[in-house]
């Protein structure tokens, strides 16, 4: 491609979401690091298989390399079949060429062999051309439902990096670092609120720091229970 190009086929692109807002803790050190050699192509890297349950957050990481790859001028796609349905894989046929292809909520994928020898061809042309895929799942890649025998052995030979789902103590470090980047005040009544009345999905709740930021900023008020309220008020109104 003459051009870099971004094949964003169904997810959203959000400024908040970047890997430096992500937390950094003994639970994610090691993800992190794999990532970001994936992103600098360090020692090859070229494929990347990330799993973990559900509001751990894959899908905010995916979004994050991607970002990265599309500032520094790299071809990039992402296709998420978590709650999406793709009518035929000549989807991925268009993704050939593109230097990083991302695919999320594995989990979801049909169960269908065209499908299935569309990912393995997809795999294949990928790796003969040097380019690189990061691939993401609640499962294992063991586990995941795949009947083609050589899509098995290509998914098991990704190297695998679990995402676990982080102590209550670091989701609260993580608010509270996502906070002090942004430079929001707010007292611990705050963050208990939050806490205690919002999802605890670590994704949902570094989108929430981000929203908050703004809400605060536009009704040019301190960051207070109140405020809050308000903010998740109107989210669940729109």
């Amino acid at each position: 491609m003459s051009n870099p190009k971004q094949f964003h086929l169904n997810v959203k692109l959000d400024e908040s979401v970047t890997l430096e807002n992500f937390i950094r803790c003994t639970s994610t050190e090691l993800v992190l690091k794999a990532l970001n050699d994936f992103i600098s192509n360090k020692l090859e890297l070229k494929t990347l298989y990330l799993w973990g349950r559900d509001g751990v957050g894959k899908d905010y990481l995916l979004n994050a390399v991607n970002k990265r790859c599309l500032e520094k001028k790299l071809s990039s796609a992402y296709l998420s079949f978590s709650g999406n349905s793709f009518k035929s894989p000549s989807v991925l046929e268009e993704l050939e060429g593109l230097d990083v292809i991302f695919l999320g909520g594995l989990e979801k994928y049909p169960e269908d062999r065209e499908w299935e020898v569309a990912l393995f061809n997809l795999i294949n042309s990928s790796l003969s051309r040097g380019r690189r895929m990061l691939l993401s799942s609640n499962l294992v890649a063991k586990n995941l439902n795949v009947k083609l025998t050589d899509l098995n052995s290509r998914m098991l030979a990704f190297p695998a990096f679990e995402l676990p789902e982080i102590s209550e103590k670091e989701k609260i470090t993580a608010v509270e670092e996502s906070a002090k980047r942004k430079g929001l005040i707010f007292d611990d009544r705050v963050l208990v609120y939050i806490l205690t009345h919002t999802s605890r999905s670590l994704t949902d709740l570094l989108k929430l720091m981000f929203d908050l930021d703004t809400f605060s900023l536009e009704r040019k008020r301190k960051i207070t229970i109140p405020l809050v309220r308000e903010l998740l008020a109107n989210r669940s109104n729109s």
